[in-house]
């Protein structure tokens, strides 16, 4: 069973969703804050586990994440991501030679709760502001039951609404985007890789076309570029040129 160390304590790594071709478990009776079942103590074997116990190493080498992920479940939100603006880019600072955190202006944490009004978010975001307030971090703490209501007036486009957070990273322009980490309870370490981590690894960028977000990667790419020379970037193709190009 593979392990990460946060702030002392050991806890059992898990991957999620479980790569294709195991079969699934049995669930078994969870008390922690975990949305999954915890799996048999055999399974973290194979290379995509492999691989996730070596990116969570890499991002809990930033101590902003490290602590975010430690204090997050005393706000009491079940359903919640450390999302990878600060994940991927600590993994891509690392394998560049940088500091862990250099050039990491905030750090988002995303949670889902059915209570979409404003004044429930307020009061989560305002205990998270205590909760954080010594990091010299901003934070950012949104519940993703709101997203719909107000990204089509920043981005210009529909926007569904979503029912859980792990929902929302899937709708991240870049697949690099669409890690999540969490800290469920004391024993489990969760990662969320719908789309697997040889992106965030290998430092690719390369488009998650689920919403028409061409202009917000490449401006996003684009900014990455200055930061990661070494970064690969895939062009933002959109389907009508995927079928040219099959023609």
């Amino acid at each position: 069973m593979a392990h990460v160390v946060l702030n002392s304590r050991t806890l059992r790594l898990r991957v999620f969703p479980k790569p294709k071709g195991k079969p699934a478990r049995p669930k078994r009776e969870n008390k922690t804050l975990a949305l999954f079942d915890p799996p048999a103590d055999d399974s973290m074997d194979g290379p995509a586990d492999k691989l996730a116990e070596k990116v969570a190493a890499l991002c809990l080498l930033n101590r902003i994440n490290a602590e975010i992920l430690a204090r997050a479940p005393s706000l009491g939100v079940r359903d919640w991501w450390l999302t990878a603006g600060s994940l991927t880019a600590t993994v891509w600072n690392l394998r560049s030679g940088r500091a862990a955190n250099q050039g990491i202006r905030d750090y988002d944490l995303a949670y889902f709760s059915e209570d979409a009004s404003e004044e429930a978010e307020e009061e989560v975001q305002r205990a998270a502001a205590r909760l954080f307030a010594d990091l010299e971090a901003a934070v950012t703490v949104r519940n993703q039951a709101r997203t719909h209501l107000w990204y089509g007036e920043k981005f210009g486009i529909a926007y569904p609404p979503l029912t859980s957070a792990s929902e929302g990273l899937l709708r991240e322009p870049a697949i690099a985007s669409t890690l999540g980490m969490k800290c469920s309870g004391s024993d489990f370490f969760d990662v969320y890789a719908p789309f697997g981590l040889g992106d965030v690894w290998d430092m690719v960028a390369r488009p998650n076309r689920a919403l028409p977000l061409a202009a917000a990667y490449e401006d996003m790419t684009a900014r990455w570029q200055v930061r990661w020379p070494r970064l690969v970037i895939y062009p933002w193709v959109d389907d009508q040129e995927i079928n040219k190009q099959k023609q």
